[in-house]
């Protein structure tokens, strides 16, 4: 019986050797990398009323919302304004750098844009645009499309003798001196002007139609029996 008990002890320890020297296999379950479950953020669509395109002209957005009262809560929304090239020269009521006025915002009912007025000289003309100058100045003075017809420098042009029957309305600009006065009205107004350059210029200086800081009249004409230069007026502002 001892020997029995003792064989049985030694299987057992050779089993617990065994047992030892053997990796324990991983559990493939534990291997397996977590997954996540990931949401994809909730972006709503654009409305028709988001939706805004080059052809609606320019969007002003205003704040989300402006309080109406003094009760706390008491919020209205604010409204959007969108603005066409037409309005925007509407809006621009400011004398700036660069200032410019369109002719259909100083146009009369009559056609023309405006009605230049020089009493040492006996003249009272109107001003018409289009697209033939020489037609505009048989008609009266014509002002030059690349110039402003309000704020700004306005720049005008007149034939200075009689052909085919035209007034020659500028021709006796020559008569006119530094400090003279000339009087410039439009549908939005009327200005005073003071004469502040009487010279002969190139017929390529077209530099004197630039856009300027102050408001100017350019008033242009020919030189009798020269056809390479020009009369220029200049009168700034009073």
């Amino acid at each position: 019986m001892k020997k029995y008990l003792i064989f049985l002890l030694a299987a057992a320890m050779c089993l617990a050797a065994a047992g030892c020297g053997k990796e324990k296999e991983p559990d493939p379950s534990a291997l397996q990398t977590p997954q996540y479950s990931v949401e994809e953020p909730d972006i709503p669509e654009p409305t028709e009323e988001e939706i805004h395109t080059a052809d609606q002209g320019i969007k002003v957005i205003e704040p989300a919302a402006v309080a109406t009262s003094d009760t706390p809560g008491d919020i209205t929304p604010a409204a959007t304004v969108v603005l066409t090239p037409e309005t925007v020269w509407a809006e621009d009521a400011v004398v700036t750098w660069n200032a410019f006025t369109m002719p259909e915002k100083a146009a009369f009912d009559d056609g023309s844009i405006g009605v230049l007025t020089i009493s040492k000289i006996g003249l009272t003309v109107s001003i018409y645009e289009s697209d033939d100058q020489m037609e505009d100045m048989d008609k009266g003075a014509a002002h030059f499309k690349s110039t402003s017809a309000w704020d700004g420098n306005v720049g005008l042009s007149g034939h200075n003798r009689t052909v085919s029957g035209n007034g020659a309305y500028f021709r006796d600009l020559h008569m006119l001196y530094v400090g003279d006065t000339l009087t410039y009205k439009t549908a939005l107004g009327e200005r005073e002007y003071r004469v502040t350059a009487v010279k002969t210029i190139g017929d390529e200086e077209w530099g004197y139609l630039s856009r300027t800081t102050d408001n100017r009249l350019s008033l242009i004409t020919c030189v009798n029996d020269n056809a390479s230069k020009r009369l220029l007026v200049q009168a700034v502002q009073k």
